[in-house]
């Protein structure tokens, strides 16, 4: 709900001071949230020429049916995006993750975000107030709070506390959900009924491996298969930066979060996809389909985790 306000408050302060610029629009979960840079993803755009301002709206613990939801709730509240940029996370379409927070209303459509107001507090209870209560919750607001690690290099141990540990699964079972790529699919459905250009991207992981049981290396091909048949099929832009070499070990805080450094990095190269998107350049960059690609893998994870690089 904070990141789908923020949403419309950009855009209604960008309204009131008839500024010329689209509103591009980022979804996805704390790989978005923490991997791109939306401020400094303006100035790049700028320095292309492109007159457009971002909305950075990844919600850390969500996937794609939350999105939905925050999504439906604000172009029901009349936002009008330029585009629409989706940053995809290894573990989007893993039914076995337990880091997926999914409501759990098979159907969103009757969903409907209620304001933040006295009124509702008294009127929805404990329930109106629980997400901030709860432990998860709290870190949530805390970590919005700050801004995150955009702003906090080098973070000391209270930020630390505050912001909490990211814990990532080594358990490499993996079974994809079709209902999860679904949502994915419904959040482009609103974009397409509304003629709003709609991309995804592959958030990139960290390339050191520290054991063969992690899960990022044993499923990439698998985890992103469903997601690019889908924007082959529809003529979707997708930009994969899970690419060896990409990125180095210093830019994560963990396995799947860009330290502030790394987000940067992201960033300037989301911008150059963006440009080449502006000039009608519909690039789909796919993992390779190749059957021998999960044994390099595996290969590649018994180097790095022997050598410790």
């Amino acid at each position: 709900m904070l990141r789908a306000q923020t949403a419309l408050d950009r855009e209604h302060e960008s309204t009131a001071e008839a500024r010329n610029k689209g509103h591009i629009l980022l979804l996805g979960s704390s790989v978005v949230e923490r991997g791109v840079d939306d401020s400094y993803l303006d100035s790049s755009l700028a320095q292309h020429g492109l007159l457009y301002y971002t909305t950075n709206a990844g919600a850390g613990g969500f996937f794609a049916k939350a999105n939905l939801v925050m999504f439906r709730a604000m172009l029901e509240r009349g936002l009008h995006p330029a585009r629409v940029i989706y940053g995809i996370f290894l573990q989007e379409l893993n039914g076995k993750s337990a880091i997926h927070s999914n409501l759990s209303d098979e159907d969103t459509s009757s969903i409907k975000l209620k304001q933040k107001s006295l009124w509702n507090v008294i009127r929805y209870g404990p329930a109106a107030l629980s997400p901030m209560l709860d432990g998860s919750g709290i870190h949530i607001y805390l970590f919005a709070y700050n801004n995150a690690f955009r702003d906090v290099h080098d973070p000391n141990f209270f930020q630390r506390l505050s912001f909490g540990e990211n814990l990532f699964e080594k358990d490499s079972s993996y079974v994809m959900n079709p209902d999860y790529l679904r949502d994915l699919e419904e959040i482009y459905q609103l974009c397409k009924e509304r003629n709003i250009p709609f991309s995804f991207f592959n958030a990139p992981v960290r390339p050191k491996v520290v054991s063969l049981a992690d899960l990022p290396y044993l499923h990439r091909q698998e985890a992103y298969h469903a997601v690019e048949q889908f924007a082959l099929n529809e003529n979707i832009p997708i930009w994969n930066f899970d690419k060896p070499g990409a990125f180095e070990n210093e830019d994560f805080l963990d396995t799947y979060h860009l330290s502030p450094n790394g987000a940067r990095k992201l960033t300037e190269m989301l911008s150059n996809k963006i440009t080449d998107w502006q000039r009608g350049l519909i690039e789909q960059d796919v993992t390779s389909p190749s059957p021998y690609s999960r044994g390099a893998e595996v290969q590649d994870s018994l180097v790095r985790s022997v050598f410790h690089f």
